[in-house]
């Protein structure tokens, strides 16, 4: 640890999804380490996970999570009521009177960078290349119905058309949801928030990606790539572990929790049907589905590193911090994206030839073309070749001490 005072460190994560648990979750473990005290605020079910690390958690408001992702989930620009925005930072400045820390560190929690300055204490975000400003590819690909043959994709005038989309999207999403540009007005933040930087840090922002997956652009001195931070897990193997594979494909199906409980009926009966062996967790989501030994596994949570390891390929939602595990076991991915981000993520997954994307509406009118799809990567080694390759560079990173030592190192800038 550097020779700087100890700190007491807040952390706000959006505790309705385990990704924005899981993430800082990881961090404060390595700052507990080196002697910080760490703090966590959040209201939903999900901060059991935190508790079980040995973690104080004080209760914080949070956005509802079927109105904050049904709004997005049906492309609703503006995601987020000014009035809820409104709500949070009376809440977070509420937060920092009571816990005083030094610190407050955030994956998720949009209004972070108002209220920090607001109430002038340091802040930094874990956030991921696609809620920056400084993307190298654009969120909504606009000119994608362009044919390749008419416009090669690795020519200048794409590039020149991926600018000039980059500029349309952020200046349409920014005016769409202006509260964050009126409130960094009105309070005279020093540099303006907007609706799409608004999951950065106010000092310093932890990319939780590699440049070789999500490469970035004029990059400022205080954003830091520091590589994935995926869930580990501490729950035991299960009683049938391992599965019988008998030879069959084992194929790991895993929707996070933001999933559609629709999507486990489909695919437990598609599977029930299928040649092929399937572990399937749904995040909790669904209670009515038995696991049928040798056949089809089912369970809420387990642990992915150990499913991961053994699978020959991961059906999930598109979720970040999914295939960035999936891709450290050089596993890969079929996705089912519902959301813009996922849709972001499946976008490079399909660029970087380490899986496919399946749309909800295809699977949905036809959940056959599931097992066809895994039928065709499993059979094409390219797949597991491209995969392997981003394993070997993931080898390279410890996101949470890279990430501690960055808080550490800036740690004059922090009292």
């Amino acid at each position: 640890m550097s020779n700087t005072r100890l700190n007491t460190i807040l952390i706000l994560p959006y505790t309705h999804t385990i990704s924005h648990v899981s993430r800082p979750l990881l961090i404060a473990k390595e700052l507990r380490n080196r002697g910080h005290e760490v703090v966590f605020a959040g209201e939903s079910p999900k901060i059991k996970f935190i508790q079980q690390g040995g973690f104080t958690v004080v209760p914080l408001y949070e956005p509802d999570p079927d109105i904050l992702f049904g709004n997005i989930r049906r492309g609703k620009l503006k995601f987020v009521s000014d009035s809820e925005i409104e709500r949070m930072i009376e809440a977070d400045i509420a937060l920092f009177k009571k816990v005083k820390p030094d610190i407050v560190l955030t994956d998720g929690r949009f209004t972070a960078p108002i209220s920090t300055h607001i109430a002038g204490l340091k802040h930094a975000a874990i956030v991921n290349v696609s809620s920056t400003e400084y993307r190298a590819f654009p969120y909504i690909p606009f000119f994608e119905w362009i044919p390749d043959w008419f416009i090669h994709r690795n020519t200048g005038a794409w590039r020149s058309l991926d600018l000039i989309n980059l500029k349309l999207e952020m200046f349409v999403f920014d005016n769409v949801t202006n509260i964050f540009k009126k409130l960094s007005k009105k309070y005279g933040t020093k540099k303006t928030i907007t609706a799409t930087n608004c999951l950065t840090g106010k000092d310093i922002t932890l990319l939780a990606d590699i440049p070789e997956y999500f490469p970035a652009k004029s990059l400022p001195s205080n954003y830091f790539y520091i590589g994935p931070l995926t869930w580990k897990s501490n729950i035991p193997p299960r009683s049938w572990w391992p599965p019988e594979k008998n030879n069959k494909p084992l194929i790991y199906i895993t929707m996070g929790t933001t999933g559609i409980g629709d999507f486990f009926h489909k695919v437990y009966e598609l599977f029930k049907a299928s040649k092929m062996t399937a572990i399937i967790t749904t995040g909790a989501q669904v209670s009515n589905m038995e696991t049928i030994e040798g056949k089809i596994y089912v369970e809420p949570f387990i642990d992915g590193d150990l499913v991961m390891e053994q699978c020959d390929l991961v059906v999930c939602h598109g979720g970040n911090g999914t295939i960035y595990q999936a891709l450290q076991h050089g596993k890969p991915i079929i996705g089912i994206p519902t959301i813009p981000d996922q849709k972001f993520n499946m976008r490079r997954v399909e660029a970087l030839g380490i899986g496919k994307k399946l749309s909800w509406k295809d699977f949905s009118f036809k959940p056959s073309l599931l097992i066809e799809m895994i039928r065709s990567i499993i059979k094409e080694k390219s797949f597991y070749q491209n995969a392997s390759k981003l394993k070997d560079v993931l080898h390279n990173y410890n996101a949470a001490k890279i990430a501690a030592d960055i808080i550490e190192q800036n740690n004059a800038r922090f009292i």
